[in-house]
């Protein structure tokens, strides 16, 4: 019996892919982890809201005529960065996430799915190699962190397990690896240039039973370069490359068809300054480039609204 349940999983897990999107469970956090290190006794907090529009259904880097499904995911994230001393930063990223899926097949009738709650929880520690200055226009950190399976990964709907990558969390415990440099100043001019670099190591989660093979998402990269043009006053434009890689997923050590590629991203935005250490961010990703491995859905449209505010209070650490 338990044989024959471990087959029938596997066979349902197949059979739902092509329902998945190319995203993974959860909310975006890696794509997140763009604020630099602060300086010692500074609290930077970041409210961010992203809503990800997937319509679009790619053959690797071919686009295929699928107008019977869709897939809307909202993400609500809140970062906290502490300058514990001048060379560390604490940084804690907390999520929430609503996924909306319609299928509309051509014949039969529709289908919808709404799945919302608390998304995992990430921590990191960074450290500053080189600090932004009068003399020294470069700034280098790294950092290194976990990722927390606070998010549900096991949520049915009607008795079932709904897909893996409709779950609020994806139930591991994960590696989460980060870089930032920063050059001010460029040409001589108020523009400045922006590299982010983070990486995810996914662990194993049971998510059919402890007795049955694990389930395992692809690891993920994602590298974000640009340029911020500093006006001094009111209205900072940006420009930034996203380019995302992940890894196929996996299920009792075997990869999963039709998940893991390519994705590179246009993502236009802007700062306003509204009052002194109070910063409001909207910003957009347009899709340039994917190659994906099989048939998948994948993202039309991606924008977001951020805010971002600056508390300075007395450190009574002396590092």
């Amino acid at each position: 019996m338990k044989k024959l349940i471990y087959i029938l999983a596997a066979f349902l897990y197949t059979q739902i892919v092509y329902a998945q999107a190319c995203c993974t469970a959860g909310t975006p956090l890696l794509g997140s982890l763009e604020m630099s290190t602060t300086k010692k006794g500074v609290w930077q907090f970041g409210l961010n809201y992203e809503y990800n529009s997937l319509q679009d259904v790619y053959e690797g880097s071919s686009q295929l005529i699928d107008q019977t499904r869709e897939r809307i995911t909202q993400s609500i994230l809140f970062e906290v960065n502490y300058g514990f001393s001048s060379k560390i930063t604490l940084t804690g990223l907390f999520s929430f996430v609503n996924q909306q899926r319609l299928i509309d097949p051509l014949t039969g009738s529709n289908n919808s799915l709404t799945i919302n709650g608390i998304g995992d929880l990430m921590f990191l520690v960074k450290y500053n190699i080189l600090s932004l200055s009068i003399v020294n226009r470069n700034e280098l950190a790294v950092g290194a962190g976990i990722k927390a399976p606070t998010g549900q990964s096991d949520v049915k709907s009607n008795g079932i397990l709904v897909p893996a990558d409709m779950q609020p969390g994806t139930g591991s415990w994960d590696i989460i690896l980060w870089s930032f440099y920063s050059h001010a100043n460029l040409f001589e001019i108020p523009l400045n240039l922006l590299v982010n670099i983070s990486y995810r190591i996914n662990n194993t989660n049971p998510r059919f039973g402890s007795q049955f093979s694990t389930y395992k998402f692809g690891n993920e990269f994602i590298s974000t370069i640009g340029f911020v043009y500093l006006t001094g006053g009111f209205f900072d434009p940006s420009l930034f490359v996203r380019i995302r890689h992940t890894a196929q997923d996996q299920f009792s050590l075997g990869d999963i068809p039709n998940t893991g590629g390519n994705w590179i991203n246009l993502v236009p935005g802007f700062n306003l300054n509204l009052i002194d250490n109070f910063t409001l961010r909207a910003s957009g990703q347009i899709p340039i480039y994917r190659d994906l491995i099989g048939t998948q859905l994948t993202t039309t449209l991606t924008a977001s609204l951020a805010f971002t505010y600056v508390l300075k209070v007395n450190n009574p650490f002396e590092l």
